[in-house]
């Protein structure tokens, strides 16, 4: 009898872990909004992305939590607002400063995972602090490969140049790794590598590409493909997105070919709107670009994919935040939402749901220096400039550019007070910005690279 008993709960086990999906995380840093096929881009195509979009559900209104990089990705990666807990701005490059970054407090959507059976790895960009505390290994991955700052040349590291971070080695786990071929494929020949060894367990990929973000480099041969293009940065541009591009369809090739394609959800999406909007990205109707509060800096490609899960080529009109992808993670892992403030989209994705998942999303700037909030009929109320008190009222569904400003318009007077008393009460429970600055960061980054150049 005992050991019947200890076989059903095996078999029970077993059952419960085959019915969790894998989950494929996918960001592109940078990315314009139609700087994908599937969202109007002409002068090169996006065929991977475009399938992800095609085959399963676009958000046509979905937004990242912050305008750049890191606070997003403290969103992300944490299910909440980041300014609940002051992470509003980029942590300093300061490898022993344990403050700066995602606060110890703070609990990963890998770590959460992780206890419930899962393989967890991120490659790519990290860029939630520098030091140990902070180091994805001790924050719920079991595996990472890629860059823990903003960022990283395309083609080399400089160990010896330690005033450029953006040349510094690699981190593999806990070694150092030079930068081998071109970033973007070596990141994707880790995310396979995961794959392939994660296989046989329920796993969480993280692939963080630092692409297309600045500085703008691609294989020669790669940027030859866009001479019909007049400027020659969104040439260079062009050409990571679409070797970005390529990486995606190698996944997708890897998912297939172990089998996994059926029980395995991927999302893709954007840290943040295009910088330099019409001059190298391209944020389609929206005004502005990385950095504003505007729909340029927040409104970005956003799509989930799961075959034979998510109706194929579905669109979801309310608006959804980034925020909401690490709640839909753990619900599909059966693990506790806790302190996570977004919704579980996938009832919304699957048609079971047909609802608005928020009344509002909210946008904040270094303790409301900027601000947005946008309502679940498209409504917007936003502080965009920092040196002023002015605010500007749209109506996105006409409006999607914001160039029609009805602040003052008695017509909307009721809705304006609405807005601002919802960001106010929501605001409440924001903290001040955490300015991280670290005066001997510098040193020791010097101490801590110049006895260890163990670069592979």
């Amino acid at each position: 009898m005992k050991i019947w008993t200890m076989l059903m709960g095996w078999l029970a086990v077993s059952v419960l872990a085959a019915e969790k999906p894998n989950i494929v995380l996918i960001l592109a840093d940078d990315l314009g909004f139609a700087d994908v096929s599937f969202n109007g881009c002409t002068d090169f195509r996006t065929p991977n992305v475009d399938r992800l979009a095609n085959e399963g559900v676009r958000f046509e209104n979905g937004y990242a939590s912050h305008s750049f990089c890191a606070p997003t990705r403290a969103g992300l990666m944490t299910g909440r607002y980041q300014q609940r807990f002051g992470f509003e701005t980029n942590p300093a490059y300061a490898p022993l400063d344990e403050k700066s970054g995602l606060p110890a407090s703070e609990t990963t959507i890998a770590t959460r995972l992780k206890k419930a059976g899962y393989k967890t790895g991120l490659v790519g960009k990290w860029h939630l602090g520098m030091s140990k505390v902070q180091h994805p290994m001790n924050r719920g991955f079991d595996f990472f490969f890629g860059m823990p700052s903003g960022g990283h040349d395309y083609f080399e590291v400089n160990s010896r140049d330690l005033a450029d971070s953006y040349k510094l080695p690699l981190i593999d786990n806990e070694k150092f790794a030079n930068v081998e071929g071109y970033l973007t494929h070596q990141l994707t020949d880790h995310a396979l590598k995961f794959i392939e060894r994660s296989k046989d367990d329920p796993f969480f990929l993280f692939l963080s590409y630092n692409a297309p973000h600045a500085p703008w480099q691609a294989p020669e041969e790669a940027v030859a493909q866009f001479s019909h293009i007049e400027s020659k940065q969104r040439q260079i541009y062009a050409a990571m997105v679409t070797e970005m591009d390529k990486g995606i369809g190698r996944v997708l090739h890897a998912l297939e070919a172990f089998g996994l394609q059926k029980n395995t959800l991927v999302f893709f999406l954007s840290d943040n709107g295009g910088p330099h909007p019409g001059s190298v990205t391209d944020n389609g109707p929206f005004r502005d670009g990385k950095g504003a509060v505007y729909e340029g800096g927040v409104h970005v490609p956003f799509v989930a994919y799961w075959p034979g899960k998510i109706p194929a080529g579905s669109t979801f009109e309310w608006p959804v935040i980034s925020i909401d992808i690490a709640p839909t993670m753990a619900a599909l892992a059966g693990v506790e939402k806790g302190n996570m403030e977004g919704e579980n989209l996938f009832p919304f994705m699957t048609g079971e749901q047909t609802d608005a998942p928020h009344e509002n999303i909210y946008f904040r700037r270094r303790d409301g220096a900027a601000w947005a909030i946008v309502n679940k009929d498209g409504k917007k109320l936003v502080k965009a400039d920092w040196t002023n008190e002015v605010k500007e009222f749209f109506n996105l569904k006409n409006d999607a550019g914001e160039q029609n400003d009805l602040y003052q318009s008695p017509e909307q007077a009721a809705v304006v007070e609405q807005l601002q008393n919802a960001w106010d009460e929501w605001n409440k429970d924001n903290i001040r910005y955490q300015f991280w600055d670290y005066p001997d960061h510098k040193k020791h980054q010097k101490e801590l690279y110049e006895n260890q150049r163990n670069v592979r």
